[in-house]
């Protein structure tokens, strides 16, 4: 079942890709509270002094899905996928700014417990998880998508397997997959 919001997001969608000029601006006013909720999950087991916010996220975000240059969204799902994404390289390029402003120290760090009913796991370094997470992407893209969508975004098993267009099932066998792929990466 559709909500209106993501009718709306179906619908603004559509007149971006006809080239309506004010369709972009409310397509992320229609779609904010979703990559806020995102963000949120984002940020749930990060210390509150992080220097980058949930609000502050996805501004950026919205800043580059508005500043991408012939980028067409298929639909709801493929805009949803593609924010996620850009959360992901956003907190990726404010870890490495961090890293080479303290030169190694005050490393960032995310929690593997991030995925919805995930047993708590130590923190890991945020650069470190990237480039495990990059690898895992190139042997398959599904499994780099379901990190992002579960660990990084924090979203549930059904909308992670709406948003990619396959069962349930297949996305709890594949979320224990990449929870014990990247256990056993990063222990190396």
């Amino acid at each position: 079942m559709h909500t209106n919001d993501e009718h709306d997001v179906t619908r603004l969608l559509a007149n971006v890709r006809r080239g309506d000029p004010s369709a972009m601006g409310a397509l992320l006013n229609a779609a904010y509270r979703e990559l806020r909720g995102i963000a949120g999950n984002l940020f749930r087991d990060q210390p509150t002094e992080h220097t980058l916010q949930p609000t502050a996220l996805v501004n950026e975000v919205c800043v580059r899905l508005l500043g991408a240059d012939s980028v067409e969204w298929n639909d709801r799902k493929h805009f949803v996928r593609a924010a996620a994404m850009a959360m992901r390289n956003l907190l990726t390029d404010h870890a490495r700014a961090k890293r080479a402003d303290r030169r190694g120290g005050g490393v960032a760090t995310l929690s593997l417990g991030s995925a919805e009913g995930a047993p708590c796991a130590d923190a890991v370094d945020l650069l470190v998880l990237d480039e495990s997470v990059t690898r895992l992407s190139a042997m398959d893209e599904r499994l780099g998508r379901v990190f992002e969508l579960r660990f990084l975004a924090g979203l549930s098993v059904e909308r992670t397997a709406d948003l990619l267009g396959v069962s349930e099932r297949t996305i709890e066998l594949d979320t224990r997959f990449v929870r014990a792929w990247l256990q056993k990466d990063l222990s190396k």
